[in-house]
């Protein structure tokens, strides 16, 4: 491999994948729900959810690895986001024509063919995310292409459920989503971040919805001789290059190690008698089992890439069961000599030590097995750090069955949209260089519903991502009305942060006026009360400057209060 920055360049064979999940700003899909987001719920319930078999007369495997866990699962709903189809108590209403349209559009911009006749499928989903065990999903068009990476499929589908510390919230679920995959003609990471940063332009340029969660990234990474390994979830583009390298070190390390994990795993052995009395917090109190792992020593510390060697990533499936993982003779978590005679190990073997349950052991062994098989099929979770984490085994062909409470349907015929190219050039002739791009890549849905002004721009890119830092959300209607108020003179520009804080808190706007020759009364008292400050301040108009915005601050334009000083200074 060659190095290239903060990515490795991958070895030839390498295949990379994006799948593009876009929000689109609509009401719901199957109900007439708005789609917003609270944290607020009315009641809860609880589901235990269980694998079906699919229209190929199997159980997919990722359905019966989810169903092993055993999970009771709590929902939290409110009845302003969410309704009995979301609680699964009442059938679907036919597909929002809203988000048909804009579907449509995303097919158009995408060079997509429009299938002749559109089918809902149930995709087989019982790790908590649908209350249905099921999430609803339609092929919509097929052979597309962006910038010369084939688009095989463009799929309509429900948003899944919002995780929680708990359980799941349900004001996400039913959220309409278009789904993009492209072919996995990829070559690297830096061409995954270039596509996707293409495709997310496209999404925009339709009625999507905007901020974090709302767009989600998915890699299929492979390397000769390794495995297809799905990426769910990676937020940032920039974080897609070292993603990329990581799995691809990844695999290729568990290629080179696999025979070394064919030596296999003795039988489970409690010892909990061995550590009476110790003090380890971890093995403290419960009951101890090992196993021995024949000339192994050394294989658990291989390390797989940067921040991650064998023994954490057996942890991470172990823990993906509930466990809180195992301890290993490769690291010096204990006094290895105490077991290592009664378990007839020898300096060579490596030693498995589980707190609690002998399953521990045998989730080890399980995974084990796989690896000494090859690179298992994954699907994994993106970190922060840009490592990733078992989640479940890659779904199969078994986890799809026909859905037969919606009717099928044709799109609509749209218009096209604009290129991404045309419309940040529109917008260059009604605002700043820098504004344009903002909001070229920002919220140009909100920008055009608000009558597309250079003072809509400002308070877009400048006073709503300020605000919001706060907690305080101005609606549309509010944005409009300040808007209204500085276009009628009754509003200075520096008075709209503290009249958008005013109208989101269920405050009216003050728009009183005050005379300018009130102003210049109240500068020449001021001036004559500083004359001390004046004779040695170096710019005595920015002080009084201050003093007197304190006062008109959203009364009067700030233009208009620091001539007024200047003239009587």
């Amino acid at each position: 491999m060659v190095k290239t920055g903060l990515e490795t360049t991958p070895p030839s064979g390498v295949k990379i994948g994006l799948e593009m999940h876009q929000q689109l700003d609509t009401g719901k899909l199957f109900c007439r729900c708005p789609g917003e987001l609270s944290d607020k719920h009315d009641f809860e319930f609880t589901r235990v959810l269980r694998p079906v078999i699919s229209e190929l007369g199997k159980v997919d495997r990722a359905a019966l690895l989810e169903a092993r866990r055993g999970r009771t699962i709590t929902y939290y709903a409110n009845r302003e986001t969410s309704c009995a189809v979301e609680w699964d108590e009442e059938p679907p209403h036919d597909p929002d024509a809203e988000a048909r349209r804009v579907a449509m559009q995303i097919v158009r911009l995408l060079n997509a063919r429009p299938v002749d006749e559109v089918h809902f499928m149930r995709k087989i989903l019982i790790d908590g995310s649908a209350v249905t065990g099921f999430q609803r999903t339609a092929l919509i068009a097929t052979d597309g292409e962006v910038d010369g990476i084939p688009i095989p499929t463009v799929c309509l589908e429900e948003d899944a459920a919002r995780p929680t510390k708990k359980g799941f919230n349900l004001d996400r679920l039913g959220i309409p989503l278009i789904e993009v995959a492209t072919a996995p003609t990829i070559k690297s990471g830096e061409e995954a971040k270039k596509v996707a940063r293409r495709i997310g332009s496209l999404f925009r340029m339709a009625r999507v919805r905007r901020g974090i969660g709302t767009i989600r990234q998915d890699l299929n990474v492979s390397i000769p001789k390794g495995a297809r390994v799905e990426i769910k979830g990676v937020q940032d583009l920039d974080a897609i290059p070292r993603m990329v390298s990581r799995e691809v070190a990844r695999q290729g390390a568990l290629v080179r190690l696999k025979l070394r994990f064919r030596s296999g795993i003795s039988a489970t052995k409690e010892v909990t008698h061995l550590f009476k009395g110790t003090r380890n917090r971890i093995l403290k109190g419960k009951k101890i089992f090992a196993a021995v792992m024949n000339k192994s020593a050394g294989l658990f510390a291989e390390r797989l890439h940067p921040g991650k060697h064998v023994g954490k990533e057996i942890a991470e499936y172990v823990r993906s069961f509930g466990h809180k993982g195992f301890m290993h003779s490769d690291e010096p978590a204990v006094d290895w000599s105490r077991v290592r005679r009664p378990l007839k190990a020898r300096k060579a073997d490596l030693i498995i030590l589980a707190a609690g349950s002998p399953e521990v052991i045998e989730l080890v062994r399980e995974r084990v097995r796989q690896f000494a098989k090859g690179v298992p099929e994954d699907t994994r979770k993106a970190l922060s750090n840009g490592s990733t984490a078992f989640m479940r085994p890659l779904p199969t062909g078994a986890r799809m069955y026909p859905e037969t409470d919606i009717l099928p349907f044709v799109l609509p015929d749209v218009d096209e949209l604009e290129a991404p190219e045309a419309r940040l050039k529109r917008l260059r002739k009604i605002l700043p260089e820098q504004l344009a791009r903002k909001i070229h890549r920002g919220d140009y849905q909100l920008f055009e519903r608000l009558g597309m002004s250079k003072l809509a721009g400002v308070i877009i890119t400048q006073h709503l991502p300020a605000l919001r830092r706060k907690g305080i959300v101005p609606t549309d209607e509010h944005i409009a009305k300040v808007i209204g108020l500085n276009k009628s003179g009754k509003l200075p520009k520096d008075g709209i942060p503290d009249a958008l804080v005013a109208l989101a808190s269920g405050r009216e706007v003050k728009t009183e006026q005050v005379d300018e020759k009130e102003v210049r009364e109240f500068i020449r008292r001021l001036i004559n009360k500083e004359k001390k400050y004046i004779r040695v301040s170096p710019d005595p108009a920015k002080g009084l400057m201050g003093k007197a915005m304190a006062r008109y601050r959203g009364k009067v334009p700030g233009g208009t209060v620091f001539k007024i000083i200047k003239e009587e200074l």
